[in-house]
């Protein structure tokens, strides 16, 4: 399923009303394989990609422009079991599973040469065997590296209800906290995954691609 983000055109102060935005398609899109959402942004936005053929580019103009970069779910990182308390480990006392299952990213000229990233990420919690219900922390992490330098990590925990007769719940995060300037736009990567240990999110030489 592709799905595309609509340029925004409210203004930045209204961090909830964009928040919003991002995380409506992602919430629409229910399960499924991990999708990115990059818009094609004009004007004060960035653009991802054109519908005609490749076209020469100045160098000139090509140092000046910033590139949205991709988003990927970092490996390993996709999924994260929560036991019972003092259980930790034994696959027998699995008592929820999260995953994330949809990641997305917005691109826009933030002033002084440098562009502003929106990271959202959207996935699931399930009961495990025992059918639990109750409320979980889901431990999200937004990385921006360049080879292996971390450029900016933030750690967002939200939380969620499992409950019968579903015994499941929808999770969803946005971080709007990644402030790239030209040159790194055109080097990084943007990892996103579940991170229950509370560790710096580095990149690894597998990656899964974000669906464009």
């Amino acid at each position: 399923m592709s799905l595309r983000l609509e340029t925004l055109r409210s203004s930045w102060p209204r961090r909830a009303a964009r928040a919003s935005a991002l995380l409506l398609p992602l919430a629409l899109a229910g399960c499924g394989a991990t999708e990115g959402i990059g818009g094609n942004l004009a004007g004060s936005k960035i653009l991802s990609g054109t519908l005609s053929g490749p076209k020469e580019m100045d160098p000139a103009v090509y140092a000046a422009t910033p590139v949205c970069p991709e988003v990927l779910v970092r490996d390993g990182t996709e999924f994260m079991p929560i036991f019972e308390p003092g259980k930790g480990g034994d696959v027998g006392a699995i008592r929820f599973q999260a995953s994330v299952q949809r990641v997305a990213r917005d691109c826009e000229e933030a002033g002084d040469g440098n562009i502003r990233v929106r990271v959202g990420a959207a996935g699931r919690v399930l009961s495990g065997r025992s059918a639990a219900t109750g409320s979980v922390t889901v431990p999200v992490r937004v990385a921006v590296t360049v080879g292996d330098k971390v450029l900016y990590s933030k750690l967002t925990p939200t939380q969620v209800t499992v409950q019968a007769p579903d015994y499941s719940a929808l999770w969803s995060i946005v971080d709007d906290g990644v402030l790239l300037s030209v040159a790194d736009s055109k080097v990084v990567t943007i990892y996103v995954g579940l991170d229950g240990k509370g560790e710096i999110a580095r990149p690894q030489k597998s990656k899964k691609r974000v669906t464009k």
